[in-house]
């Protein structure tokens, strides 16, 4: 069925998307991809990276390809993140003239839990509540709620303390080192369940190299855990140490080149909120810490 739209239908490149000859994906650049963003945009979803220059960039990049995930599953579509006969049809029928929208996008709906627990042995220069309230609007964009569970201040003994200060180890997966077992082993279990997340405040964090990192996800397999180094500097590191463990070990690449998105390789995440890729998604919503709900 051909677009009806006239802000689709003119442009031949979404004629043939509409019919998946081609479909629409990341990588590709032009004048339809920037007609795709302002679609986007005036059914209110944010395209900050996409317009820092001003108009759309026409850039299909990490953030339009996220957009594109989002809009699929608010309007109950196949979350793939690439702009075909679905995708289209259902932006033509939401946008039918090049006016604003007649009526609003569905509502975000949160299909999925994610239960973390705080526990703290220093003051961190980005408070907790901070750090937990930026990882709740990120993951929020994707339908999955997280809910801190419990939160606790760790009183250790002055030689456990001391030995805390610093706590070492090189962050590999399913390998700690003794202050790590000694960190993740501190604080109540009770009620923490299997498959939450425990969010460890450390002091500093320092390989053993003398590298200081923001946090690590090396954890035992049995017990999902992330450290957080009271230094952080950065808002999203507890959503990026903890996104680390929904990914699991294998997943890669680890880090990626988008400063924007959830697990750039930069000191400091710019998205605000950032962004997850499909790929990341896909392995995200497979992890055994997500609970559906019901």
């Amino acid at each position: 069925m051909a677009l009806k739209s006239p802000r689709f239908a003119s442009n031949r490149q979404l004629q043939q998307a509409a019919v998946n000859s081609p479909s629409i994906m990341r990588n590709t650049v032009g004048p339809h991809v920037a007609i795709l963003q302002q679609a986007f945009i005036d059914l209110g979803m944010d395209m900050n990276l996409s317009t820092k220059k001003g108009p759309p960039d026409g850039i299909f990049g990490g953030e339009t390809e996220s957009r594109v995930w989002q809009f699929q599953a608010r309007t109950g579509l196949v979350r793939d993140g690439i702009v075909g006969h679905g995708t289209m049809t259902k932006l033509d029928e939401l946008l039918p003239t090049l006016g604003p929208p007649p009526r609003p996008l569905p509502p975000i709906v949160m299909s999925h839990k994610l239960n973390v627990h705080m526990r703290s042995i220093a003051m961190p220069a980005v408070p907790e509540f901070t750090q937990l309230k930026v990882m709740q609007d990120v993951f929020a964009q994707y339908g999955i709620q997280v809910v801190n569970l419990s939160g606790q201040s760790v009183g250790l003994k002055a030689n456990e303390q001391l030995a805390l200060t610093v706590v070492d180890g090189d962050c590999q997966w399913d390998q700690v080192s003794d202050e790590q077992r000694l960190l993740e082993t501190s604080g109540s279990k009770q009620f923490v369940g299997p498959n939450d997340v425990t969010v460890y405040f450390a002091t500093v964090l320092r390989e053993k190299n003398g590298k200081t990192l923001q946090g690590c996800a090396g954890h035992p397999p049995s017990q999902p855990a992330v450290m957080i180094a009271s230094t952080a500097v950065d808002k999203t590191t507890m959503a990026h140490e903890v996104c680390h463990v929904l990914l699991g070990s294998s997943f890669a690449p680890v880090h990626v080149n988008e400063d924007a998105n959830l697990m750039c390789a930069a000191p400091v995440c710019t998205g605000n909120p950032a962004f997850l890729g499909v790929a990341q998604l896909n392995r995200i919503f497979a992890s055994k810490c997500l609970v559906k709900i019901a």
